[in-house]
């Protein structure tokens, strides 16, 4: 496989919690401040993928963890 295509909408249910046993509804779709997914739902926000994609963020290789700490605090 080469490509991944996922289909998600606001009204969608999932499955939430730690046994992924808990069903909540999608109300919207945003994007975080490193430029990935997240879903805000009935129960919270929730990332749409546990790992971080890195051609989603647009600070890619262009700050060094001190500098990333930094901004967090700010």
């Amino acid at each position: 496989m080469k490509k991944f295509t996922v289909d998600i909408k606001a009204g969608d249910e999932i499955l939430v919690g730690r046994f992924r046993n808990v069903t909540t509804k999608i109300k919207s779709i945003e994007v975080d401040e490193k430029g990935q997914p997240v879903l805000v739902t009935s129960k919270g926000r929730k990332n749409l993928f546990s790992c971080r994609i890195n051609k989603l963020d647009p600070d890619t290789g262009k700050l060094t963890p001190k500098q990333i700490m930094k901004k967090r605090k700010e």
